[in-house]
């Protein structure tokens, strides 16, 4: 009985290793435009969505016609105004949003006027911003106390809300995003920023700008409670761009549970700000791993370091037998066959001077 209560054991860690070791949350937002300018202005070259004036949740307010939805780029031109009246949008904290149809993801460009009315609110998902051009202005209610006329993106209100009184206009250059508020026009725009685990010991991080200016460095910080980060690394930038680029960095020593990692962007003149927030859950804390796991053909065995001359890898089957034995070589990894196990659960060990070092199940589809 005990003995079928280990095997038990292994095969639930196993399923639970396969479905959970490798999850992540991607933040990924393509999109193929140069960022418009206020004399740029038009669809489809670089907005989707252009404001003709009106309500902004009128069909006919915007050129093509329908409201914005996720991911467009949002541009009201010099001259125009558009109005906020009411809830406009679903808030929603979570990062990447719950559905992005009832909270989208925008870039939105003003040059022209964003007109709250009393009780006005905008809600974006994450990764949103608006960048307010020289000229453009977001502007409170002309009557009313205006309390409750908001900007939130993601799960941070960045303009005005409960208890601000009388809300002050937004007049350009400015940028509401999260975390960066303040004067000026956007340093860096992120196109997107992902992280996925695609091997045991090694989380990669990708992302992509739409624009850089003035932008030396980018820092990579992790962090395993979203109260203290600790830089990991940097990648050269390409300083001053408005065409996309696309950057990548591996950490090669993911902590155990949660990695939450940003990236913090370094003006010329020492302005940073910060990307948003994503998380990968690492669940491998053994000196050993197996992927992909269940198996079909051939594994990759990775370890958390090299392998040593004497070490060897042995295979053992549910009923404790040994099936094979294979001397350990590489690095830190090594492909093994697995195409002549019967379907089942096994044990993978390593095997130092006769003694085991570690135990990993694997599942033999």
């Amino acid at each position: 009985m005990v003995q079928n209560m280990k095997k038990t054991f292994v095969f639930i860690f196993s399923i639970a290793f396969y479905c959970s070791a490798f999850g992540q949350i991607n933040n990924y937002w393509p999109h193929p435009f140069a960022f418009p300018k206020c004399n740029t202005m038009s669809a489809p070259t670089n907005c989707t969505k252009v404001a003709l004036g009106g309500d902004w949740d009128a069909a006919g307010s915007w050129s093509p016609s329908g409201m914005p939805g996720n991911n467009d780029i949002v541009c009201i031109p010099t001259g125009i105004t558009i109005n906020i009246k009411g809830s406009t949008y679903s808030a929603d904290a979570a990062c990447p949003a719950s559905n992005p149809a009832n909270t989208p993801r925008l870039k939105i460009f003003v040059c022209g006027t964003l007109q709250f009315f009393n009780s006005g609110k905008l809600s974006l998902a994450c990764f949103s911003f608006i960048q307010v051009y020289s000229g453009g202005i977001i502007a409170p209610p002309t009557s009313g106390s205006g309390s409750s006329d908001l900007i939130q993106i993601g799960s941070s209100i960045v303009w005005g809300g409960p208890g601000s009184g009388n809300q002050p206009p937004v007049i350009g250059p400015y940028i509401l995003s999260f975390p960066y508020i303040g004067a000026g026009v956007l340093p860096v725009a992120f196109d997107y920023f992902k992280a996925v685990q695609k091997q045991p010991y090694s989380i990669q991080l990708d992302w992509s700008t739409l624009q850089e200016v003035n932008n030396t460095d980018f820092i990579i910080e992790r962090s395993n409670d979203q109260i203290t980060w600790n830089s990991i690394g940097s990648v050269k930038s390409a300083i001053t761009s408005y065409s996309r680029n696309i950057y990548m960095f591996n950490d090669n020593s993911p902590l155990a549970g949660y990695n939450y990692y940003r990236i913090k962007q370094v003006d010329l003149d020492g302005r940073t700000s910060f990307s948003e927030v994503v998380r990968v859950t690492n669940q491998v804390i053994k000196n050993i791993s197996i992927f992909p796991n269940p198996v079909h053909a051939t594994a990759q065995l990775y370890s958390k370091n090299n392998f040593k001359t004497g070490q060897s890898i042995q295979i053992v089957d549910a009923q404790g037998s040994r099936v094979k034995t294979i001397t350990a070589s590489g690095k830190n990894s090594m492909q093994i066959d697995m195409s002549f196990l019967l379907p089942g659960l096994y044990l993978v060990q390593l095997i130092e001077n006769g003694a085991i070092l570690e135990n990993v199940s694997l599942i033999k589809q």
